[in-house]
């Protein structure tokens, strides 16, 4: 019964709660730090990588002015220090007027953001308006030419009566979109101010020209973590998603040990140096006690030898005191054995004396008792 119930004692004790406890705090705030890293990853990618193609219509002004223009609002979609292609697209239609017209011209300028526009109200205030524009206030200028494809009388008559079903159910009109690039990889430095709020652009073709529709296009030119983040979207969401949560871990678990060390009670600390001086003092005491089980000679009593007829020596060791564990000898430690010697001198003197016929025999003991049964009858007598 006991075997089949310690498994049972084991996960129910006191340390398996406390790890099972321990793991699922760590796995509630695992999950929630992968939710603030998955959040932080979005924010960052929108911050970070601008939008790769911003588009902006201009509506062109005609009769204010010797050319028509327009002014739109770019609303700080541009990033600094991110190059931008920047494109004009015309729309316009294959007129007469437009053919005659030939090459003309385009002119495209970035203003800051502090730039105040003003509503015309007379063509010659716009006029001094368009020509008051200092320089300081052009953050980019570029001029760029444009023209009709050329085609036959031939090619083009043949063409629309080809097409001519077309152009009746309005599926095609005559016209044609011209793409004007104005720039490319156009680059703005660190600042607000710095980076384009309005665009402006102007068609150097007088009063004549006929347009249907113009548009500015910015395409952005991507390099490096943006050109990953941008192209790679599922790798760089698992990467940089991954080396968040990793980093708000480790945060947080050098934030939690930091809060413990400070705010746990010192006695914590005082009784772990006590349990460890006490098993440092035991351990002490178990190799002394190693030690002192060898036999210790120096507690024994002894004898010397000696040379010719003198007493041999003998050491006797003094009883230890009660406060002292140290064994204390002084000069008479060491005696001579007056009494032993004296025996041996008179067992060797009465072997010498005696005769080697009647040593250790009856006659010789009888001789003695005789001898001795004489003195007392004499002495009584």
């Amino acid at each position: 019964m006991d075997l089949i119930l310690t498994p049972v004692r084991v996960a129910t004790s006191k340390p398996a709660r406390q790890t099972y406890l321990n793991t699922v705090l760590f796995m509630i705030t695992s999950t929630i730090l992968l939710g603030l890293a998955m959040f932080a990853y979005i924010l960052f990618y929108l911050n970070y990588v601008p939008q790769i193609g911003i588009e902006r219509v201009i509506h062109l002004q005609y009769g204010d002015g010797p050319n028509p223009y327009g002014i739109a609002a770019l609303d700080s979609s541009l990033v600094s220090q991110q190059p931008y292609d920047i494109i004009v697209s015309l729309n316009v239609p294959r007129s007469p007027p437009n053919l005659a017209q030939g090459n003309f011209m385009l002119s495209l300028s970035l203003l800051p953001p502090t730039y105040k526009p003003t509503l015309p109200v007379s063509p010659t205030s716009i006029i001094k308006r368009t020509s008051t524009v200092s320089p300081e206030d052009v953050l980019f200028y570029s001029r760029r030419p444009a023209i009709l494809t050329y085609t036959s009388r031939l090619v083009s008559l043949s063409e629309r009566l080809l097409s001519l079903p077309l152009y009746i159910l309005r599926l095609r009109q005559e016209s044609e979109v011209l793409h004007i690039p104005m720039t490319e990889s156009q680059s703005f430095s660190k600042g607000w101010k710095n980076v384009p709020g309005f665009v402006m652009l102007e068609l150097q073709a007088g009063q004549e020209v006929q347009v249907y529709d113009v548009r500015v296009l910015f395409t952005a030119r991507f390099g490096g973590i943006r050109w990953l983040m941008y192209n790679h979207r599922i790798l760089s969401f698992l990467i940089f998603t991954s080396a968040f949560w990793f980093s708000e871990i480790l945060f947080t678990l050098l934030g939690w040990l930091t809060i413990r060390y400070i705010f746990s009670p010192k006695t914590e600390v005082k009784t772990e140096l006590v349990k460890t001086e006490e098993t440092d003092a035991s351990q002490v005491e178990a190799e002394g006690e190693e030690e002192t089980d060898e036999l210790d000679l120096s507690d024994t009593p002894r004898t010397f030898p000696t040379y010719g007829r003198q007493a041999p020596l003998r050491y006797v060791p003094k009883v230890k005191e009660e406060e002292s564990e140290e064994f204390i000898m002084d000069e008479t430690a060491i005696q001579p054995l007056a009494a032993e010697a004296d025996d041996e001198d008179e067992e060797m003197e009465a072997y010498r004396g005696g005769r080697d016929s009647g040593v250790g025999t009856s006659f010789s003991e009888g001789a003695e008792r005789s001898g001795l049964a004489r003195r007392r009858s004499r002495g009584a007598k």
